[in-house]
């Protein structure tokens, strides 16, 4: 039978950048963070 399942998550995805695999039965997905998600590094200037 048909199997289906939501998921939402916590950051934004790169969707160009999905990728979904089955091997041996196992589905392995992967859904890197777009850049816009990603931390940064911000410099602080002292006086």
């Amino acid at each position: 039978g048909s199997f289906s399942r939501l998921i939402s998550l916590p950051v934004d995805v790169d969707a160009d950048k999905v990728e979904a695999r089955l091997c041996n039965g196992v589905l392995t997905i992967t859904m890197p963070k777009s850049e816009t998600a990603k931390p940064r590094k911000i410099a602080v200037k002292t006086e």
